[in-house]
């Protein structure tokens, strides 16, 4: 049974209560369309892409979205754009509602929490040709081709409340953890690149590149501050760090902190590569990646499943790869 937020941007964010199984950070599906949006427009939504806010991104776009041709439109206009054309790129989601269970020794079991995991991420997709088969169909999800998504780890009170995403200008407000102009300009590198070689791709498929990863035997890896927050997933808090010397305690290469700003601005303007590391909790979902500063290109990617926080092994097994 599909359930939709009470907002004007239901059409955009729809959630479905049941199985939806993704696998690293980014997914690639429907390579047919690729061709189709290579041929069209692709409307990049925001809440106002006329607002300062928006001008960073929009730039960023415009430098290095190769696919096809772009223009920036309003949540609030979607339907209006949609046609045969016509590719969209939009922040998206779903969720999946989760009970817990406790079965005893004599055999008997007794239901627990009830919850919702909510995934949400930057979705690329087209309008199947159904939708054209009748004329002023009202537009419903079941028509949607999702090509591409890119996951996001946002602040527990967005994943409460999703529509703060749309209510938020481009850059998040703050609710984005792994975003920015810097990081949002190598997720595109990334993502043309993908899509030109036609490459599918699941979420829960690992990345590994073996020559580029060795390098940081001598390089440092820098890693954005926000890793050391700290989520309970008893009440969602999110105000306590874990320990640096903990949680760094197994990895014995180079390494630097640096604050969410300070890596968008190094991606920008430094034209020398460099190795950044990003952790994505999306929902009970944990993804680590180290991206490549100059091409985007996604290294290393390890995905685990039920695992909220990061852990002194995930940076053990990486600098397992790199020696």
């Amino acid at each position: 049974m599909k359930t939709r937020f009470n907002s004007i941007l239901a059409i955009v964010f729809l959630l479905f209560a049941g199985s939806f199984y993704a696998n690293s950070q980014i997914a690639i599906s429907n390579l047919d369309e690729v061709g189709k949006i290579k041929n069209g427009t692709t409307y990049i939504a925001m809440k106002d892409p006329g607002s300062e806010k928006s001008k960073p991104y929009i730039k960023v776009f415009k430098d290095n979205w190769t696919l096809s041709k772009i223009e920036f439109i309003k949540y609030t206009d979607i339907e209006k754009y949609i046609s045969k054309g016509s590719s969209f790129l939009t922040m998206g989601g779903y969720e999946t509602n989760v009970q817990f269970t406790t079965l005893y020794h004599n055999g008997s079991s007794r239901n627990g929490i009830n919850y919702s995991n909510t995934h949400l991420y930057l979705e690329l997709w087209t309008c199947d040709d159904k939708y054209f088969e009748k004329e002023r169909k009202k537009f419903k999800d079941r028509y949607k081709n999702e090509v591409a998504r890119i996951e996001l780890f946002t602040d527990f009170e967005t994943l409460r409340d999703p529509d703060k995403l749309y209510q938020s200008e481009y850059d998040g407000e703050g609710h984005i953890r792994n975003w920015g102009p810097g990081i949002l300009k190598n997720y595109l590198q990334a993502l043309m690149s993908f899509l030109n070689k036609k490459e599918d791709r699941s979420l829960y498929s690992g990345i590994m590149n073996k020559e580029e990863i060795k390098k940081l035997k001598n390089e440092v890896l820098y890693v954005p501050d926000y890793v050391l927050m700290k989520f309970n997933k008893f009440t969602g808090d999110e105000s306590k760090k874990h320990d640096e010397k903990e949680i760094f305690e197994e990895y014995d290469l180079k390494y630097q902190l640096i604050s969410t700003d300070d890596l968008n601005q190094k991606i920008l303007e430094n034209k020398e590569k460099f190795y950044y590391l990003i952790y994505i909790k999306s929902s009970t979902d944990k993804y680590i990646t180290v991206i490549n500063s100059q091409n985007g290109e996604l290294i290393y990617s390890k995905y685990s499943p039920m695992s909220y926080n990061i852990k002194p092994d995930d940076l053990e097994e990486l600098q397992d790869e790199i020696k």
